[in-house]
């Protein structure tokens, strides 16, 4: 570590004395060397391989970065009374906890003495306190050695250690929240480089130690947590139907046949129950008898069909379900007739795409607290209405927006889904049927009556606690002209 210091400040001589020192000791404390040409006199021995083969598991972990160096003084606590000179006063406090210090080499000297007197505290307390004094910040160089400079922009440029760090991504992670995210994380830290590695699944943070602390505790605070909810989904389909039929039905049609054949053992006409005959010989001719039919009848239907289902989702994640089929839709295709005598014509296979029918539910929940969430509800409803332009069908489509605020597990019922259809025909014999009072014998009356609603229940659960009850962490930044360094 004494190297290090004399090589950042080469004409610091106690530094250079404390390197030489330790030097000597080193060499005293070295095993002795071989001489020159003892290999001559040693049996050959096969030249064994020291390196074994490792995994790309191990290789990982060998190339795995050691964490920061930090400061680690003498426990107890210390009180200070000292006036000196800024030097002076680090090198009896770093004393006093059994520390070294060295200092930068623009670090002033011959400052006016100052008087420093704290109550009973730790090194780091102790620490704290004289980097504010002086207007100086540590750079630990080992568990027992660290530098002082001056806090200046330039010297914080130069000296703080600058670290790479990764922080891993949860798999439900989209790219637009990791993007706002990360723009949160510049913009409160002012972290300069900042990536993300979408092969790892992991965000890569470079910069000062000063910025990439508070930016990592702040990313895994937006990262680590959001509160689960369950969302109890029953949607009700209720369908009446009321068909009446009443009145008369009176044949409208009165059939007329030639019998002047019936003497020559001609056969009756086919389909004739009753006639009225009259003429005689070749001029005799049959008419149909007219048919009345007295019709009271009434058909009521009722169908009733509940779905139950279950959504997970977490807090401002929107999930979707969806009860139906998917319709194949055609999009493109060839059409158009082929000459057989051109021979063989390549016909492009058609493309289509898949339209959702039946019943589609989006949902996105926003948690308050203990007991409130709110739920941004889009529902619509997709069928199809039998009608083609150009071979395409067309699908009917409608669809309801909603927002509800409910308590947890409190119910929410939507009924915005709904169809009435009324219809009424009347037939009969025409004049006959339009005279009132009478003209009820001539006709009959149909009158259709359907009704269909769809009656959608929502219930959100907590599965954990709301943001609001999660104790965050507190972590020291500093100020934007001094911010604070670990050591």
């Amino acid at each position: 570590y004494y190297a290090e210091a004399a090589a950042l400040q080469p004409r610091n001589r106690k530094y250079a004395g404390k390197m030489e020192a330790l030097r000597t000791r080193a060499t005293r404390q070295s095993p002795p060397v071989v001489p020159k040409g003892a290999a001559e006199l040693l049996p050959e021995h096969p030249v064994v391989e020291p390196f074994d083969n490792l995994t790309e598991r191990e290789m990982a972990q060998a190339r795995a970065l050691k964490d920061l160096p930090t400061l680690r003084g003498k426990a107890g606590l210390e009180s200070f009374d000292l006036t000196g000179g800024v030097r002076n006063l680090f090198d009896k406090v770093t004393a006093a906890f059994g520390l070294d210090v060295v200092y930068d080499g623009d670090y002033p000297q011959n400052d006016p003495p100052i008087h420093f007197k704290i109550d009973p505290s730790t090194y780091r307390q102790a620490l704290e306190y004289l980097q504010a004094a002086t207007s100086s910040f540590i750079i630990p160089i080992s568990s027992r050695v660290m530098m002082v400079a001056k806090d200046t922009q330039q010297k914080r440029t130069e000296l703080e250690q600058t670290i790479s760090i990764s922080v891993p991504l949860p798999a439900v992670s989209t790219t637009q929240e990791l993007t706002e995210i990360a723009q949160v994380v510049r913009q409160a830290t002012n972290v300069e480089k900042i990536a993300w590695d979408t092969a790892q699944g992991r965000i890569v943070i470079r910069d000062r130690v000063s910025r990439v602390v508070p930016a990592v505790a702040l990313l895994d605070q937006l990262l680590s947590y959001r509160p689960e909810v369950i969302i109890d989904v029953e949607f009700l389909q209720v369908s009446a139907s009321d068909v009446k039929n009443y009145g008369f039905q009176v044949t409208d049609t009165v059939p007329a046949h030639y019998l002047g054949q019936v003497l020559r053992s001609v056969a009756s006409p086919a389909g004739v129950a009753h006639l009225l005959v009259f003429g005689g010989g070749k001029t005799l001719i049959g008419l149909g008898v007219a048919e009345a039919q007295a019709m009271f009848n009434e058909t009521i239907s009722t169908s009733r069909s509940l779905y139950r289902a279950q959504i997970r989702s977490v807090a401002g994640q929107n999930s979707t379900l969806h009860v139906g089929e998917k319709y194949p839709v055609i999009t493109g295709g060839f059409i158009g007739r082929v000459d057989p005598s051109q021979g063989t014509v390549f016909q492009p296979p058609p493309s289509f795409t898949f339209e959702d029918l039946g019943f589609s539910l989006k949902v996105t929940p926003y948690i308050h607290g203990m007991g409130e969430v709110t739920l941004t509800l889009e529902t619509s409803f997709q069928v199809l209405t039998g009608q083609t332009v150009n071979d395409v069908p067309i699908i009917g489509r409608r669809a309801m927006n909603a927002q509800v605020r409910v308590q947890d597990g409190e119910w929410a019922v939507l009924g915005g889904i709904m169809a009435m259809t009324k219809s009424r025909a009347t037939s009969g014999v025409a004049g006959l049927s339009q005279i009132p009072l009478l003209g009820h014998l001539f006709r009959k009356v149909s009158t259709n009556d359907e009704d269909s609603s769809v009656l959608i229940g929502i219930r959100p659960r907590l599965m954990s606690l709301p943001p609001d009850q999660i104790v965050t962490q507190r972590l020291r930044v500093g100020s934007d002209v001094r911010p604070y360094t670990p050591f």
